[in-house]
């Protein structure tokens, strides 16, 4: 039905209406490694910007580039995963591959995000995503 209600107002079939997607963001920054985990001071967390589709793609921004790919989608009570393996770091500087991964808990979207050394909260929102980054 939303599908359908979307098509209507963006003036295109069914089957052209983007796939669902999700928009996080965070209002801290954790860094995690084997010996333990520590924040960031408040005034001086990275904003990141979060992207993930329906269909599996995936977007994980921080700092100077995205974490970028394909991730395997699942869902299993409410709760919604993308996990990604070796996805390229893209920016003007090269940058490592890392596995990330996203949760989500529908419901409420709150989350959790896993880049690189980022172990992070995350807030989310259902949101139609009209063109790629």
């Amino acid at each position: 039905m939303i599908e359908m209600l979307a098509a209507l107002i963006l003036g295109a079939s069914k089957s052209e209406v983007p796939p669902e997607s999700w928009n996080c963001g965070n209002q801290i920054e954790v860094w995690c490694a084997a010996d333990g985990c520590a924040s960031t001071p408040p005034d001086a967390f990275t904003a990141m910007d979060i992207w993930a589709t329906a269909d599996g793609d995936l977007s994980v921004c921080a700092y100077s580039g995205c974490w970028r790919g394909r991730a395997a989608r699942s869902a299993a009570g409410g709760r919604l995963l993308w996990s990604g393996d070796a996805l390229p770091f893209e920016s003007a500087v090269e940058g490592a591959a890392a596995d990330v991964t996203l949760l989500i808990l529908a419901a409420d979207g709150v989350g959790f995000v896993r880049a690189g050394g980022l172990a992070t909260p995350v807030l989310c929102a259902r949101a139609l995503r009209l063109e790629a980054d």
